[in-house]
This record gives structure tokens, sequence and C-alpha cells, in this order.
């Protein structure tokens, strides 16, 4: 076998496996692990977020951000404690 045809053999494997990853699974369902009509809980969008931050000696930034454990917001000069390490994930692919 040449080096050419094993190069579009490998294409033709690769393209397939990408193909097979991003088919659907059939009936129509999302994977959202909901039945079709039953209703999702319903999320408050507003939360309530003094942004100024009350220590100022704190060389922490003044932003607000989200805390994914308590699953609210909270300005991370107030959050974070001086002395302890705190990692800060700035980057979003949205």
């Amino acid at each position: 076998m040449t080096f050419g045809a094993r190069r579009i053999i490998a294409s033709v494997i690769i393209g397939a496996l990408a193909l097979a990853a991003c088919g659907g699974g059939g009936e129509g369902d999302s994977g959202s692990g909901v039945a079709a009509g039953e209703q999702l809980p319903q999320v408050a969008d507003a939360v309530e977020v003094d942004p100024a931050a009350d220590i100022a000696t704190n060389l922490m930034p003044d932003v607000v951000v989200d805390n994914l454990n308590d699953r609210n917001k909270v300005n991370v000069r107030n959050y974070a404690v001086a002395d302890t390490p705190i990692l800060l994930w700035m980057w979003a692919p949205h």
C-alpha cells in the first residue's frame, strides 16, 4: 500500500468517526433527560448582588462573578480571603 492510499484511508476513517459523533440519536429525543411534555424547573434569572466591595484593603479585583458551588453571584473581593489561594477562570468560550 502506498503512502497516498494510507493517507486517503486514514482521512476516510477520521471523517466517518467525526460524522458518527455528530449524528442524531433518533426518535426526536434531544438528550435533555426530560420526557417530552414534561416541564423543566424555572430558575430565577435576577439575583440581588451588591457589587460594592466591603474590604478595601484586599488586592482582589472588585468584580461580580458566578459562584458555581453555591449557584449564586458573589463579589470576588468579598468572597476571597487574602491569604487563601483562589483560581479565577477568566476564559469563556461563548
